[in-house]
């Protein structure tokens, strides 16, 4: 009995200080993990309107498991980046987000994704991001359009009633002379002969017509 008693002081004895050992020499080793994951994207290489939305995919792998994926995202105009979860797509390992973009000259981003041991691996980076081009969006240029027309046939229209003015204007101008000439024709025609020069005559010609 006495010998048993012995025994199991020894065995916590050695147990309460190897243990601490132990556990200190686990702390020390670093992670088993060390493979960063994998992340297989393409960028966006059409470009896009203001307000359209774009989905924004890769595929991450990782030789233990996949903790999250980030994206980080601003405007070409925007200092800081924002950021957003990626959801992977069930049964794959493909993650995916979407994004409106806003009427700006272009959309900047990239990638993150982190294991389980919390190794990280980038595609793209904050000083070297991945872009995209951003258009005005259709109805922007629809309205411009419009609006481009609408101009052009206020000067089509401003333009014809100049002319028809001018014309109107010629056409009482060209009565006129016709009047004057046919007076004169009548005041120096006829007399029969008679070398008696005709007594002058007056009268006076209105010419009327649209106020210019």
């Amino acid at each position: 009995m006495k010998l048993r008693r012995m025994m199991l002081v020894a065995l916590l004895s050695v147990f309460f200080i190897l243990f601490p050992i132990v556990q200190a020499a686990e702390l020390a080793l670093p992670s088993g993990d060390l493979i960063a994951p994998a992340i297989k994207h393409t960028p966006i290489e059409k470009d896009i309107y203001a307000g359209q939305q774009v989905d924004i995919k890769a595929t991450v792998t990782d030789n233990v498991g996949v903790k999250n994926v980030i994206l980080f995202y601003r405007d070409a105009n925007a200092v800081e980046f924002k950021r957003l979860k990626m959801n992977r797509d069930l049964d794959s390992f493909v993650y995916t987000t979407q994004l409106t973009a806003t009427d700006s000259a272009g959309l900047e981003y990239y990638i993150q994704a982190t294991d389980l041991a919390g190794n990280t691996l980038l595609f793209g980076y904050s000083f070297s991001p991945l872009t995209v081009a951003v258009l005005p969006s259709a109805d922007n240029i629809a309205a411009s359009d419009n609006s481009d027309a609408n101009a052009t046939m206020a000067t089509a229209t401003v333009k014809a009633g100049e002319e028809k003015k001018k014309s109107g204007i010629s056409k009482w101008v060209w009565i006129g002379l016709g009047v004057v000439v046919a007076g004169a024709a009548l005041s120096g025609g006829g007399g029969g002969g008679n070398d008696s020069t005709p007594p002058p005559t007056t009268g006076s010609l209105t010419i009327s017509g649209p106020t210019p």
